[in-house]
């Protein structure tokens, strides 16, 4: 297309107040997609458990019966004494080293048995609602152990003074295998849950951290060295985190498995206009080349050609996409690639139509009568003639290509690697977001759906109403 040409196509298209608002919505989702790693700091896919899953958005809080739902947050407790650190209480022979990291010694001369207790303690605030879980972890450096008993407990102390015992190691003479604490609140076992005057299936941490105010997380170690010889143990102890995944989280929370909504939303913009554009390119393409070839040749080959074309245009489209990704995967670019091969028979028959009226026109047969061949008759005079169409209906099929990637997504049938908006509505089906109404889940990914769509078919439109005289609106 010639500058003077695009500049009077262009000319035209602004003076419409729809086409106008089709290319505002796609640059909007352009920009979306192209800034998506600036506008949200975490991996769709890959960052997981963020918060508890299908948390609620962060902006809930401004209403008053969410206002003390917590947010993602961890307690750390540095390997020091005091500070940011623990405070201590020893018993027995033991001595500690102050210097991070903190390391504790217990030592007992020959032939006498002796015992020692090792506490380290650390007080934090808790000023929220109770969360649905926690969890635990610390390194534990076993530097030397011998002739010597020891038992590891970790205990969370309420502001009511009660004492609850969530991890311990039991009594042992080897160091910790692996040498860590690691505990998830959901899975405390039974027989700790009783020692807390809990059912088996009450929520350990509903329970503990039911009140605000000051907690106090306790290590204890007891140590009961042999009487028969010398007795040591040397621990050092790591940085230990006490991690509260949010009830709330974000912009838009998170799904059953803690991963942001909002990035899922943001990164599925690339996915919904790489796959649409792709495939109408696809689509487009076959189309052009078989309604040309099958229209100007005629004949066996115009026959055989629209013969499949028939038989392609009655297949159900969507059972044909369920099989063949099956068959070939659920890749990506297999749905792209089978969105575009089904999808071109429509376009090849109104090609096929327009170069049946062009090939007897009088440029044809004055092109034919000084001896082109076919192929330059072909690309040289029909297809600039039918480039119009094509303009048009690139766009106006990109909407059917992003809406059957989202349905075949929402049947499982889609990519499980991507993060696309149809993904996100399986996701919210399979783990209770319809049951629930809950609606941020649902709502943004079907009106990003809806207002991409409408953007190509707004361009579309506008753009088959200027380069097509007889649908022109008269102004």
């Amino acid at each position: 297309m010639s500058r003077v040409r695009l500049h009077e196509f262009w000319s035209a298209y602004k003076n419409s107040k729809l086409g106008i608002s089709g290319l505002v919505i796609l640059i909007f989702f352009v920009i979306v997609a192209f800034t998506a790693p600036l506008l949200t700091p975490y991996d769709p896919m890959q960052d997981k458990f963020l918060a508890e899953g299908s948390a609620l958005p962060a902006w809930f809080k401004i209403f008053p019966q969410y206002s003390g739902l917590p947010e993602t947050m961890d307690f750390t407790v540095q390997s020091e004494v005091n500070g940011a650190g623990w405070s201590f209480k020893l018993e027995g022979p033991i001595i500690l080293n102050m210097q991070a990291p903190l390391t504790f010694t217990f030592k007992a001369a020959d032939g006498v048995g002796f015992s020692g207790v090792a506490e380290f303690a650390h007080r934090f605030d808790y000023e929220y609602s109770p969360p649905y879980s926690f969890r635990v972890n610390m390194s534990l450096q076993f530097l030397d152990i011998n002739n010597a008993t020891y038992s590891a407990e970790l205990y969370i102390l309420t502001p009511e003074s009660d004492s609850f015992l969530v991890w311990s190691s039991g009594p042992s003479r080897r160091p910790l295998e692996p040498p860590n604490i690691s505990l998830d609140s959901k899975g405390i076992p039974f027989e700790l849950k009783s020692r807390m005057g809990l059912e088996w299936h009450r929520n350990v941490a509903e329970h503990i951290f039911s009140k605000r105010g000051p907690y106090t997380m306790i290590l204890r170690f007891r140590v009961d060295g042999d009487p028969g010889g010398p007795s040591i143990l040397s621990v050092t102890l790591g940085r230990l985190v006490l991690h509260v995944p949010g009830r709330v989280h974000g912009v838009l929370g998170t799904d059953h498995l803690g991963s942001d909504l909002f990035s899922q939303l943001l990164y599925g913009s690339r996915i919904s206009l790489m796959i649409g554009v792709s495939a109408a390119f696809i689509s487009v393409i076959i189309g052009l080349l078989c309604g040309l070839i099958a229209g100007y040749y005629g004949r066996i080959i115009d026959e055989a050609a629209m013969r499949l074309v028939d038989v392609l245009l009655v297949l159900p489209g969507l059972p044909m996409l369920m099989i063949l990704s099956s068959l070939f995967g659920r890749s990506i670019w297999n749905i792209v690639f089978l969105l575009g091969v089904l999808s071109w028979p429509g376009f090849a028959r109104v090609v096929r139509a327009r170069v049946l009226q062009l090939k007897t026109a009088a440029f044809i047969e004055a092109s034919r009568a000084i001896g082109s061949s076919g192929s330059h008759i072909i690309f040289r005079h029909l297809l600039p003639n039918v480039l119009p169409l094509a303009y048009a209906t690139v766009a106006l099929s990109i909407p059917g290509a992003i809406m059957a990637e989202a349905a075949l997504s929402f049947l499982a049938l889609g990519d499980p690697d991507t993060p696309s908006w149809g993904r996100m509505f399986y996701s919210a089906h399979s783990f209770g977001a319809f049951q629930r109404l809950a609606w941020w889940w649902i709502v943004p990914p079907g009106l990003a759906i809806t207002l991409l769509s409408l953007s190509f078919v707004f361009i579309g439109t506008t753009i088959d109403e200027v380069l097509n005289p007889r649908l022109r609106v008269v102004r």
